[in-house]
This record gives structure tokens, C-alpha cells and sequence, in this order.
């Protein structure tokens, strides 16, 4: 094992954009890459790219092409995304990109690196957009074995752990997926009332009340569950409520829903289930489909309207079928339970090997890893009743049911036209026939009796991908957008990045929006026949208020000449400001509310 610098096993390189206002420049059939892609992929290799360039476009700007088999790391927003381009690509400036010399495995180097992300984000300078410069990244070392082959073998034991880790954690993902397609199937879209079931008022399901003030309490010696709207602590009190109950954010977190069979003393943060009628479960799932944020009023902190909510019409589904799906919910919570001790074991397991791996005291010769995994296989198996020979059916199942189910969802917001039109590039082309799962009797009876094919799916699936297609292949106007569809938009885009007046409308006009008809809050100042919903300002000023029922928005002054605030800025949104002197860089800008 020798200790190599980046520059001497390989050549880094930056990346960078062609001006986004040349059109040019794009759609050609170079592959470009940003970071926010690396940090959607779920594997260690890129196979695709979602936006591409022209020979014209590559030669406008310093972007580098890199070869097969390359390492893409970011180096900004944020540092240590990692990935193997299996394409040929180029990548923004955001990237500090490895080809490496003969001799040595990009895998191996992947998972070297991908075990010190937080000593090179520590490396990193800035305070408004921190970035690991090139010379830096150059000089951090690397533990390598002078054999080839042997990198190969260590690459590959750490890329069989990883795969059954990634694989755990997409088995979680795809169970909830499965709850909410399996509510979906059995009660139908509760919005629009899709199965027509007949309907009751609010507060005849549930009634919620405000939860405790702990500043004003009376607390003695005793643990209860202390229950906010994400977690349960232990606190000393006596003011308690009866469990079982449902806990709902009252501000901050509304919309998270949690139930609990224990007594409880609920956060003034809080709701609570005063009275409830049906099985708790459903009520559960059923608030999280409903949407309760719709409900909140107020400035500043919005809250949950109770009286407004409690008003409501809402389906009335019978009791039998709350149940079933109840049934449901409990036997795939009992599955996820284990997957997720089996991922902590895993989890151990790769930290181990890897630990050992780098510091060259991993023996090949003496290691079996199948064996180990194979370990953590029998141990769920024994848990949970669930044969893993099985899971590969069960996954390719589960996720045909999901994608079917989402399918019918769409359908039924396209016809409100409601979907932002990123979705609809997901969209992806579901198959004729459904191979008959032969062994479902081997898989808990009620995920079984849940994953069967349902009539009516397969009719319409191939119509709404050519509907979406023929309506979303070019941009859409200002008139043929609502507030709900920008507000989809900016979640989509910055739940995680801040952004200003200026930025928004760069990003709508590059990648959404026709503004031919946009009118200025002057404009319509001085016509007041001009409809001001169609003003993008009025738009943030009411998510800012919060009288906009789709999102909320807050807002700060950022003064870039004493960097007052930490910006976390996509990559492409710095380009839009990186040139413009310090006092224009200043101002306001906004940050989406969760």
C-alpha cells in the first residue's frame, strides 16, 4: 500500500456553461452534466445526461470531454457528490473531474474518496458559495495498492456491500411508495372523489384540538411522552392525554402526521385527536393525502385553521375498508422494521471492510463477503418471514403497482391541469401484461393480496403518455399556467437552494414559461384591466404573506459585501450572479418554507 497524491495517479479537470440564452448552444448530442444530477443517482455510475450540447457550445466555453471510466466530483453546491461517468460527458463548473493514468481503478479510487467527504469539505474556502479549488484537490492523498488487480478486488467486495445497501434502502423507499399507491387503488383519488363514495362533514371523521403550553403546564415528577407533530420525548408532567391518539403540526410542521397507542402530552405546537371515528391508521394516511397546509391561515407563521378544517366535506369510506388497509399498513411497517435493522448491519459491515480496505489490512485470500451478506439475509429471513429469494419479485411488483397507480394520478390532474411538467418527463412507458407472481403465497398475505393487478390500469397507460408528451414537449405560456403549477415548480427546484427576483425569472423563462403576455406591477398599476394573478410578483408577495395556499416563502436581505448570510445557491442560478459587482449582488432573497 503507497500514498499517492490525485495529480499523480490522473488529471483533473474543470467544467463549465455555455450561455443559456443561445439556443445554439444546446440540444445538440454532447452529454452535460450538473451536480444536482449526481445527487439523484442511485448508483455509482451516470448513464445519461439530462441536457446536452452542441460541438458549437462545447467550443464556446472551457468544459473539458471526459472519457469512459472518469471520476466526477463535485467541488461546489455541494462538495463530494461522486460519480463514474460510463458516457463520454462534459460537466459545469461545478465539477473537479479525475481521468485517471493507466494502472489504476476508478472504482477503487470512487469508494476511497466517497469515505472522505467530510475531510474535503473541510478543505474547502468561501463563506458565500464554499468550493475546493483545483491546486487543493490535487494534493489530497490517496492509499493505493501498487497491484491493479488487487484494487480491482477490493473495489469490487466494497461494490457488492454497497449494491445490497442501496437495494435495502430502495426496498423502504418503494414500501411506503406502496402504501400510498395501495391507498390510492383502494379509496381512489380522496380529493376529487374519484370512486364517488358518499361524503360527510370534517369533524365527523376526526376533531382536532390545540396541544398543551409547556410554559404554562403543571409538571411533577413522571415520565409521559412528550408528542410534537415529528417525534416523541420524555418529559416531567401531569397534564396528560388518553392514548390512543393522532398528532398533527398545528404550525411549522403541518401536514406530518404520526399516531401513537401511548398516553401522551401533546406540544402547543400541535393538534391533536379530540375524537375520532375509524381505524387510526387510515385517519393517518388518509391527513397525509388530504393535505392539511391547505387549511392554514395567518402571517408570519401560518396555522392550522381548525374551524375552516373541521367545516370540510370529506369522503366517508366504510370501516371494513379502513381496516383492510390498516391490515396492510401493519404487516409492511413489520417488513420495513427489518430492512431496516439489515441496512444498520450493512451499513457496519461496508464501514468495516472499507476502514480495513484503505488501511491495507483487509485480507482477500482469507475474506468471503458473500458468506457475510448472506448472514444478514438469513437473519431477516428468520425476523421476518420474508424470503429474500423472493425480494427481487417482490420489488419488480411493487414497483409496477406504483408506477400503474401514479399513472392514474396523473391522469387525473392532467385533466385539472395541475402537473408540473417536470414530472411528466418520469413518465415512463409501462408493459402490456403483467407476468403472473406465482409465488405470492410464500410473502405476507396481506402485502400479497395488495400487489394483485387491478382491472381498468393497463387500458389507459399508454393514452396518458401520449397525451403528456404531445402537451408538454414545448414550453408553456404565462395563460396556461396556475399558481399551483409554479409553486410545484420552485419546491421541485429550491427546497434546498435560496434565490432571488431575478433568478426566479431566469430559471421560468429558461426552463418553463413563455412571459409573451407578462405584465410588470407598473403595467398594472397603470391598466388595472390587466389580470394581476398573471404578475409573478404577486405570486411571491402572497407566498410571502402567507395568503398563498400552495407554498410559502420567507424572506432576508443578503449584503454580499460583509456576506452577512451563508447562500446556497444551485449552479446554475451562480452563473447568474457571479459577474455582477458585490452591491448589485445584494438585495432580497427567498427561501421555500417546509
Amino acid at each position: 500500500m503507497i500514498r499517492k497524491k490525485i495529480k499523480e495517479i490522473g488529471t483533473v479537470y474543470s467544467g463549465a456553461t455555455p450561455k443559456t440564452n443561445i439556443a445554439e448552444y444546446w440540444n445538440g448530442d454532447i452529454a452535460w452534466v450538473t451536480p444536482r444530477e449526481i445527487n439523484k443517482l442511485n448508483s455509482q455510475f451516470l448513464n445519461e445526461t439530462e441536457r446536452y450540447l452542441t460541438e458549437s457550445g462545447l467550443k464556446s466555453c472551457s468544459a473539458n470531454m471526459l472519457p469512459k471510466g472518469s471520476i466526477l466530483f463535485t467541488s461546489r453546491a455541494p462538495i463530494g457528490l461522486l460519480a463514474i461517468n460510463n458516457i463520454e460527458v462534459c460537466t459545469n463548473q461545478g465539477f473537479k473531474s479525475i481521468v485517471l493514468n493507466n494502472g489504476f481503478s476508478s472504482l477503487y479510487v470512487y469508494y476511497f474518496l466517497k469515505t472522505q467527504i467530510k475531510q474535503l469539505n473541510d478543505l474547502g474556502t468561501g463563506s458565500t458559495f464554499k468550493e475546493l479549488s483545483k491546486s487543493t484537490f490535487e494534493k489530497f492523498e490517496i492509499p493505493i495498492p501498487e497491484n491493479l488487480a488487487e484494487q480491482i478486488r477490493i473495489a469490487e467486495v466494497l461494490k457488492k456491500v454497497e449494491t445490497l445497501i442501496q437495494q435495502r434502502k430502495e426496498s423502504i423507499d418503494l414500501l411506503d411508495n406502496f402504501l400510498r399507491s395501495t391507498f390510492f387503488d383502494i379509496f381512489g383519488d380522496i380529493h376529487t372523489n374519484s370512486k364517488k363514495w358518499p361524503t360527510t362533514k370534517f369533524e365527523k371523521l376526526i376533531r382536532l384540538k390545540r396541544g398543551y403550553d409547556l410554559a404554562k403546564g403543571l409538571r411533577k415528577k413522571g415520565n409521559v411522552p412528550v408528542y410534537a407533530s415529528s417525534s416523541i420525548i420524555d418529559y416531567h408532567n401531569e397534564v396528560k392525554v388518553k392514548g390512543p391518539g393522532l398528532i398533527t403540526g398545528r404550525s411549522g410542521t403541518i401536514g406530518v402526521v404520526n399516531y401513537t397507542n401511548l398516553d401522551y402530552w401533546p406540544l402547543n405546537t400541535t393538534l391533536y385527536s379530540e375524537f375520532y371515528d375509524g381505524n387510526l391508521i387510515y385517519i393517518k394516511y388518509f391527513l397525509e393525502q388530504f393535505r392539511l397546509d391547505r387549511f392554514s391561515k395567518g402571517s408570519g407563521v401560518p396555522t392550522l385553521n381548525r374551524n375552516l378544517l373541521h367545516n370540510q366535506s370529506i369522503v366517508n369510506v366504510p370501516l371494513k375498508l379502513q381496516n383492510k388497509f390498516a391490515s396492510i399498513v401493519e404487516k409492511a411497517e413489520e417488513v420495513k422494521e427489518q430492512y431496516k435493522e439489515s441496512l444498520e448491519e450493512l451499513k457496519k459491515l461496508f464501514g468495516s471492510l472499507s476502514q480495513k480496505a484503505f488501511k491495507g489490512e483487509l485480507d482477500l485470500s482469507k475474506l468471503d463477503v458473500s458468506i457475510q451478506l448472506r448472514e444478514v439475509e438469513k437473519k431477516i429471513e428468520a425476523e421476518s418471514g420474508l424470503d429474500i429469494s423472493l425480494e427481487t419479485k417482490l420489488t419488480k411488483s411493487m414497483q409496477q403497482f406504483i408506477k400503474q397507480t401514479a399513472d392514474i394520478q396523473k391522469r387525473l390532474a392532467l385533466a385539472n391541469n395541475m402537473i408540473p411538467k417536470s414530472l411528466f418527463k418520469q413518465i415512463e412507458s409501462i408493459n402490456k401484461t403483467i407476468e403472473p407472481f406465482q409465488e405470492l403465497n410464500k410473502i405476507p398475505e396481506q402485502l400479497a393480496l395488495a400487489m394483485k393487478s387491478f382491472d381498468g390500469i393497463k387500458s389507459i397507460t399508454s393514452q396518458l403518455n401520449q397525451e403528456a408528451k404531445e402537451k408538454f414537449t414545448t414550453k408553456l405560456t404565462w395563460e396556461e399556467v396556475n399558481f399551483e403549477m409554479v409553486a410545484n415548480w420552485i419546491k421541485d427546484e429550491y427546497s434546498e437552494y435560496h434565490f432571488n427576483s431575478e433568478i426566479l425569472m431566469h430559471f421560468l423563462e429558461n426552463e418553463r414559461v413563455t412571459f409573451s403576455n407578462y405584465h410588470s406591477s407598473e403595467e398594472l398599476k397603470t391598466n388595472p384591466k390587466l389580470n394581476e394573478a398573471d404578475d409573478i410578483k404577486s405570486f411571491v408577495f402572497s407566498a410571502l404573506k402567507g395568503k398563498n395556499q400552495f407554498i410559502k416563502l420567507e424572506q432576508f436581505f443578503y449584503d454580499a459585501v460583509s456576506e452577512n448570510v451563508q447562500l446556497k445557491l444551485r449552479s446554475d442560478d451562480y452563473e447568474v450572479i457571479k459577474d455582477k459587482e458585490k452591491e448589485l449582488r445584494s438585495g432580497i432573497y427567498f427561501k421555500v418554507v417546509e
